[in-house]
C-alpha cells in the first residue's frame, strides 16, 4: 500500500529548491555539480547506454544534472525525472532548458511510482534513499517498475566518514537542512538488495567532503596542498612525488573508496525468470 505524502518534508525540500535557484546561475550550478561525481557518472552512462526498456529514470532527481549529463551522453534514451517537490521539478525543467535535452518530469510518490511494471530498463537515485527509515518498501516498489535484466543504482551517503559526524551534530542541533537522514555502509546495501532477490554487480565509492573535518580529504590532499604552497624552486622536485602519491590514492579509491569516500553506491540487477 502506497506511503502518504508528507506535507512537512515536501515545504522544506520545497524551500530548499528555491534557494538553489535564486542563488545560482547555471553554468556555475552544473559545474559545481559535477565536480568529483566522474566516477559515479562514468560508470552509471555504461549501465544507460545498454538499458533495455530505453526509459531511465531518476528518482528524486532535484536539479535533475546527472540526468541531463546522461542524456547528453546517451541520446537514445527516454529520460525521465520524478520528485515530490513541485520547487525541485521547475529546477530540473530549468536545468534541462540550459543544456538543451528532452527530459519528461513528473511529481510523484515513491511508493506509488507512475509507471507500469517492468516498463524500465535503469532506475537510478542519488541521496534519496537515506532519507527513509525503513527503505524496503521504496526499493520494492523500484524493483517493481524495472524489467527483467533491469539495472537499479543508488548513491547513499558512505558511514565511516567525517561528513556522517559533521551530519548528526548538525541533525541534533536542528540546522541540518535536509531533515532526518540515515547512511549506509557498503555490506548494508548488499544485504538489502539480496533481501529484495537482486543480483550484485558491483559496489563503489566516489566524491570527498572538501574539508578539514574529513580525514581521508585530509590525507589525499596533502601532497598537492605542500605542492601549490611550495616555491618554485622547490616544486620541481615535489611534483614526480605528487604525481606518484595521485596515483596511488586513484588505485585506493578504485578498488576501496566504497569504504572512506563519501558516497558509497551500489548497482543492482533484476534476475532474468528462467524459461
Amino acid at each position: 500500500m502506497a506511503g502518504p505524502i508528507k506535507h512537512e518534508p515536501v515545504a522544506r525540500f520545497d524551500q530548499i529548491w528555491q534557494d538553489y535557484a535564486a542563488q545560482e546561475v547555471k553554468a556555475e550550478r552544473v559545474a559545481q555539480h559535477v565536480t568529483g561525481r566522474e566516477r559515479f557518472l562514468g560508470i552509471l552512462e555504461g549501465y544507460v547506454r545498454s538499458a533495455d526498456p530505453p526509459r531511465v529514470v531518476e528518482i528524486g532527481c532535484g536539479s535533475a544534472i546527472d540526468l541531463c549529463l546522461l542524456r547528453n551522453r546517451a541520446s537514445h534514451i527516454l529520460a525521465v525525472g520524478l520528485d515530490l517537490s513541485g520547487e525541485g521539478l521547475r529546477v530540473a525543467a530549468d536545468s534541462a532548458a540550459h543544456l538543451e535535452v528532452p527530459l519528461r518530469l513528473c511529481q510523484g510518490d515513491t511508493f506509488a511510482l507512475p509507471f507500469r511494471s517492468g516498463s524500465v530498463g535503469v532506475i537510478f537515485s542519488q541521496g534519496v534513499m537515506e532519507h527513509f527509515p525503513d527503505p524496503c518498501p521504496v526499493f520494492a516498489e523500484q524493483v517493481r517498475v524495472l524489467a527483467e535484466g533491469g539495472v537499479l543504482v543508488v548513491s547513499v551517503p558512505q558511514t565511516f566518514t567525517g561528513y556522517t559526524l559533521h551530519k548528526h551534530r548538525a541533525i541534533r542541533a536542528g540546522t541540518w537542512p535536509w531533515g532526518w537522514e540515515d547512511q549506509y555502509s557498503s555490506r548494508r546495501l548488499r544485504q538489502l538488495g539480496e533481501r529484495l532477490g537482486l543480483h550484485i554487480e558491483q559496489v563503489f565509492g566516489y566524491q570527498y567532503w572538501l574539508s578539514w573535518g574529513e580525514p581521508a580529504w585530509v590525507l589525499r590532499d596533502l601532497v598537492g596542498k605542500v605542492e601549490r604552497r611550495a616555491p618554485a624552486w622547490l616544486q620541481r622536485w615535489i611534483s614526480p612525488i605528487a604525481t606518484f602519491y595521485d596515483r596511488g590514492w586513484n588505485r585506493l579509491e578504485e578498488h576501496f573508496g566504497h569504504l572512506f569516500l563519501q558516497n558509497v553506491v551500489a548497482v543492482f540487477r533484476v534476475p532474468r525468470k528462467r524459461v
